[in-house]
């Protein structure tokens, strides 16, 4: 796979940083994902907005060339040279070394195929799949921890996921309410009535997921809600799903002894690709 570096491509093979790299020593970088659907970026400006509040969260210095213009044009590049029309692309932004004034240090954006998909359409993943409430740390709901930033409490939560063989886990805030997932943010649905935790509870702002909240809230066959949502709901409610950003669906089949059905979640996939 070939990706884009400060406007040149590069191969997979290239080394690119040094050991002086602040997004490596520092996490100090941001991400912004976006799908890109027969050759063409869906909810783009949506999602560069997004990009240019995170690096303001940042208070990093914005390059008089990142115009939503270019930045389109750099994310085509990288499709067309890897022959790609269906993908998920990850535009990564860090701030470089050697200046002692954080605000004044200029940056590097690294623009590559997160995934690669089959089709043009978002995806429904509906094979079995277990959730399970991860209790070691809690999400910190400040502001900031809304970007896609480093978060080293979810690097440990997904080893402890992947040791015990989950497929998501949820995140809770300081409150003991849900946060988000790893993968996403999760959805609740009983009976018509679908729910997901407030933004301020924890979330990443996700461009995907507000654009699914919009459309449920038109649907007239579901009543919506932004809430404040305890774990012992999981095992009360009818479905779960998981909203991946820039991807699509996946639905969870089992927390604990509690299995959920997918018959709803079929709906909101179909209004999603609507």
């Amino acid at each position: 796979m070939k990706f884009i570096f400060n406007g040149n491509l590069f191969d997979e093979a290239d080394a690119l940083f040094g050991k002086i790299n602040r997004a490596f020593l520092y996490g100090d970088y941001i991400s912004e994902f976006v799908k890109v659907s027969d050759g063409k970026l869906l909810l783009w400006e949506e999602h560069y907005f997004n990009l240019m509040a995170s690096m303001r969260i940042f208070r990093m210095r914005i390059p008089i060339e990142f115009t939503q213009e270019f930045l389109e044009e750099e994310i085509m590049k990288v499709c067309n040279e890897n022959g790609m029309s269906n993908a998920k692309i990850k535009i990564s932004v860090f701030r470089n070394p050697g200046n002692e004034m954080l605000t004044k240090s200029t940056v590097s954006y690294l623009i590559d195929i997160e995934k690669p998909f089959l089709q043009s359409e978002y995806s429904w993943t509906n094979d079995s799949a277990e959730i399970e409430i991860f209790k070691d740390y809690t999400i910190n709901p400040s502001f900031f921890t809304q970007v896609n930033s480093h978060k080293p409490e979810e690097i440990i939560a997904q080893a402890f996921m992947q040791e015990n063989e989950y497929d998501d886990l949820v995140l809770l805030n300081p409150d003991k309410r849900i946060a988000r997932t790893i993968l996403g943010v999760p959805f609740l649905i009983q009976g018509n009535h679908i729910k997901t935790p407030k933004i301020e509870e924890g979330g990443i702002r996700s461009v995907t997921r507000n654009h699914l909240t919009k459309l449920i809230s038109k649907s007239e066959n579901f009543s919506f809600e932004e809430a404040e949502i305890f774990p012992f709901e999981l095992q009360k409610t009818d479905e779960l799903f998981i909203c991946l950003e820039s991807e699509g669906i996946l639905s969870v089949h089992q927390n604990r002894k509690k299995t959920y059905s997918t018959e709803k979640t079929k709906q909101i996939f179909e209004l999603l690709n609507s």
